[in-house]
């Protein structure tokens, strides 16, 4: 089993598509042009937000399904794939879930075009998938020392890449112990899988989407970060504050006192005001695109089916001189 992660060298890039210029035309080619262009317009009319595509059905673990319990997890032993993240090695070879491989936090983080904590290449996360023994018609089990944090983004990571069927243990490594479940020391070099990535471009939100969207009375922004960063007092960039309108709701208050996630009642309770009366997508941000994924993943849980991550978060907005910010908390 490899101790350090591929990281990547190029972030992933969509293609763009450009009409040509239509000089010099005669009249019947001049009109088959502008019935093309007629016709794009109408597809643009049934697209979603500032001409983004309108989200499409996804085959993924229904949000009833995505928090998982020890007892599950044991009962499918050999069934699934068990992924323990973000641990030191040191710790996995202290103890782990049975059965589970060991991936480094760098698997989903790395510094692209100068901005921290961007998930690498699809490609290089897709082979360090393949190597802890991944593949797509397995279902995924994925775990961390306990508050679902790192788990989130990597149960994020997953879904952007195309599994289907990917589960969090609710508590992690603690919850297991907690159950009177006993850990492993055995490092077993899993069977390589089989991960082709499968990018779904409706789960991540760039800069250029925030700004398209900015200002849509539809749109909604969910800063994860703690009330100091948002409001300005803790600044980690260029610059402190957050998004104009978007809205603070600390991370950890996603969690009940055993560290596990809240009930799907007291989420929807935490999050209702909020995404009442709001039918466009929801951005959850940060510093990185951790605690981030985190909201991503409470969001699932309520059976949210437009949630974004914004994987360059404070890192890049806050250093853009560009971009709009505000400071102060929410009134």
């Amino acid at each position: 089993m490899k101790e350090q992660a591929f990281t990547s060298r190029e972030r992933y890039r969509g293609r763009d598509t450009a009409l040509r210029g239509a000089s010099g035309m005669s009249g019947t080619a001049l009109l088959g042009v502008v019935l093309l262009v007629l016709f794009l317009i109408g597809c643009a009319e049934g697209t979603g937000t500032s001409g983004q595509a309108a989200l499409e059905p996804m085959n993924r673990t229904a949000p009833e399904d995505i928090l998982v319990s020890p007892a599950w997890v044991a009962e499918r032993a050999g069934e699934v794939v068990v992924l323990d993240y973000a641990r030191s090695m040191d710790d996995f070879r202290q103890g782990h879930v049975p059965g589970a491989a060991w991936l480094a936090r760098a698997v989903t983080v790395t510094n692209v075009e100068g901005v921290d904590g961007m998930l690498p290449d699809p490609a290089t996360v897709a082979m360090d998938l393949e190597e802890a023994g991944v593949r797509h018609d397995t279902p995924v089990v994925v775990y961390d020392s306990g508050n679902g944090l790192w788990a989130s983004r990597l149960f994020w990571a997953l879904e952007y890449l195309g599994h289907e069927q990917v589960h969090l243990l609710d508590g992690g490594i603690t919850a297991w112990t907690a159950s009177g479940r006993e850990l492993s020391t055995e490092i077993a070099v899993p069977e390589r899988g089989e991960f082709d990535p499968r990018v779904r471009e409706n789960l991540v939100a760039n800069e250029a989407f925030v700004f398209e969207n900015h200002g849509n009375s539809d749109f909604t922004v969910l800063d994860a970060r703690s009330p100091d960063e948002f409001s300005g007092a803790d600044v980690r960039a260029a610059r402190g504050g957050h998004i104009p309108d978007s809205v603070n709701i600390d991370w950890v208050r996603n969690l009940g006192d055993a560290g596990t996630f809240l009930s799907v009642a007291e989420l929807s309770e935490l999050y209702q005001q909020t995404l009442e009366g709001r039918d466009g997508p929801r951005v959850t941000l940060c510093q990185t695109g951790i605690r981030g994924a985190h909201t991503y993943v409470a969001l699932r849980v309520l059976g949210e089916e437009d949630v974004r991550l914004y994987d360059g978060s404070w890192a890049q907005w806050g250093n853009n001189p560009d971009a709009p910010i505000a400071v102060g908390s929410t009134p």
